[in-house]
């Protein structure tokens, strides 16, 4: 009898704590893990949820493109990067090798004065049938000069190869009649460009008499690595810095090999790890996700890429939070193309896009979604896991209460 009296507040213990699980059952803010709560007061007030719809889908495809528009027009400069890179013949300049011949006057090629140009880093690779052929060759020192017989120190750096001929067949005129000079440069040493980042082969390319284009800095360095961003490629010369979209180019007609490179720029390829989206919630490979080479990914293949866990996961609750930094841009991207002004300042809100994918129609709108980079998506619970998710953790201390008045008592 004492034992069925002591066992009556156990179970009314019991049934008090199991009561106070169903009770609070239904509050999500105790469900573990994640959960997107769009209906507080806060959220409601700062940042509005967005239906995101077709109509939604349409505007925000509009502002991207206006803001590629203008990473070509005004942060980029692509445009003027192309009409600034003439195609001028080369410029000869400090440590460059000229081969020199004054016809009928081999006397005047002096083996103590010449450089071996197979030896010369930076020289072109020799034409077919002259492998292995030693070229005579001058070095121009540092302050642009050349020695030659004769008219001992000759000025030709800045000068181009049928302008440094011309100088020196005037400056042998009074010791050769009629000169014929034959001058042109085989070893190509004063001018180079920096490629570094996600290439195959990193490192610095000469400029030759061929102009050095963007397309060929990106051949000479065997091309983009999978894992480089060739929308993000950063392009520093004279202190300032041009983000070039190589994708966005090829769309709008621009072709690379328009840009000319000049001495002294350097081409960065950044890591496509550097401008990630990041899918959390209900899917069974949460964490950041690289957008793809050409800087694109859509909402449905960030989702797919994720996978979405078809068990706990709320298919009509699916998220989109975009920072504060782009939204700003994005609206600042809209409102300009409407002619607007104002818009896009500090202090701009993020933006939150509701996104339900219960329809198979709604996939298809999905993938007209393109995420920009440090994007959230977000893939919110089931109610039916967020109540066992509470009921699971209230009832474990349940038990673990019991346990413990259990053994207490007992």
């Amino acid at each position: 009898m004492q034992s069925f009296v002591l066992a009556r507040p156990r179970g009314r213990f019991v049934l008090c704590l199991l009561s106070l699980a169903f009770l609070l059952a239904g509050c999500s803010v105790l469900a573990p893990g994640m959960s997107f709560v769009g209906r507080a007061p806060l959220a409601a007030a700062d940042v509005p949820v967005i239906e995101l719809d077709s109509r939604q889908i349409d505007a925000l495809n509009d502002a991207r493109k206006h803001r590629a528009d203008g990473a070509i027009a005004d942060t980029a400069d692509t445009a003027a990067l192309a009409r600034a890179g003439a195609r001028d013949a080369y410029r000869i300049g400090p440590a460059d090798v000229l081969s020199i011949i004054v016809w009928d006057h081999p006397e005047l090629v002096m083996p103590n004065l010449t450089y071996d140009v197979g030896s010369t880093a930076g020289a072109q690779p020799p034409s077919a049938g002259m492998a292995g052929q030693s070229v005579p060759g001058y070095l121009v020192s540092a302050d642009g000069c050349i020695q030659f017989p004769y008219v001992k120190r000759l000025a030709v750096a800045g000068l181009s190869e049928a302008d440094a001929q011309q100088r020196l067949a005037r400056a042998l005129q009074p010791y050769v009649r009629d000169a014929q000079v034959s001058l042109r440069v085989v070893g190509f040493r004063s001018k180079k460009v920096y490629v570094n980042g996600e290439v195959r082969s990193p490192g610095v390319k000469p400029i030759t008499d061929v102009p050095m284009t963007l397309a060929n800095a990106l051949n000479e360095a065997s091309g983009v690595l999978d894992s480089g961003d060739a929308s993000h490629i950063a392009l520093t010369r004279g202190g300032r810095r041009y983000r070039i979209d190589l994708p966005r180019l090829a769309e709008s007609g621009l072709d690379a090999a328009r840009i000319v490179l000049q001495d002294g720029d350097e081409l960065r390829v950044p890591p496509a790890r550097d401008y990630s989206v990041f899918v959390m919630g209900e899917v069974l490979k949460p964490g950041p996700l690289p957008l793809r080479s050409d800087g694109r990914l859509t909402l449905s293949q960030a989702l797919g890429a994720a996978q979405i866990n078809q068990v706990t996961s709320d298919p009509s609750r699916i998220y989109l939070v975009r920072p504060a930094r782009a939204a700003a841009a994005a609206r600042a991207g809209t409102d300009a193309a409407r002619g607007n002004a104002g818009v896009g300042q500090p202090g701009a809100q993020a933006q939150v896009f509701h996104f339900d994918a219960r329809s198979p129609q709604a996939m298809a709108l999905a993938q007209r979604v393109e995420l920009e980079p440090d994007d959230v998506v977000f893939v919110d619970a089931a109610g039916v896991v967020r109540w066992n998710r509470v009921i699971s953790q209230l009832v474990g201390g349940t038990a673990a209460a019991y346990n413990i008045q259990r053994a207490s008592g007992g």
